[in-house]
């Protein structure tokens, strides 16, 4: 397409709009208040319950995000409980482990006393 066939074109069509006729609306008196509010037109209704909706919609997102933040801390102290059980755990097999060593040292040091004690008297009763 050449230039002078664009502006050929573009020259139609302006002409074509500028013969149109201009299109008659046919209004009623009762479509239009002196406010400029339309019968039977409840648009600020309409805008109540489009913001009611959005509304709910931000709030219960809101809601959600902290009930998942609590869940968050939640799972973090339980977390940090199982830790501290398991902690317990190893101190208590410690403490046992150590009791039991303890335990097996003395009862081998006072079998040991006794042993001799015996052997003392032992002796004393043979001598």
């Amino acid at each position: 397409m050449t230039l002078k066939e664009l502006q050929g074109m573009i020259k139609e069509e302006l002409e074509s709009y500028m013969n149109e006729e201009e299109v008659d609306v046919d209004v009623d008196a009762g479509d239009v208040d002196a406010d400029g509010a339309e019968s039977g037109d409840d648009s600020e209704d309409v805008l109540r319950q489009i913001y009611d909706m959005l509304k709910d919609k931000f709030e219960g997102e809101g809601e959600a995000e902290e009930a998942e933040e609590e869940a968050e801390e939640e799972a973090d102290d339980i977390d940090e409980i199982d830790t501290m059980e398991e902690a317990k755990d190893e101190v208590e097999e410690s403490v046992e482990e150590t009791v039991e060593e303890t335990v097996e040292e003395s009862t081998t040091d006072v079998h040991t006393q006794l042993q001799e004690r015996f052997k003392k008297l032992a002796n004393i009763v043979k001598g």
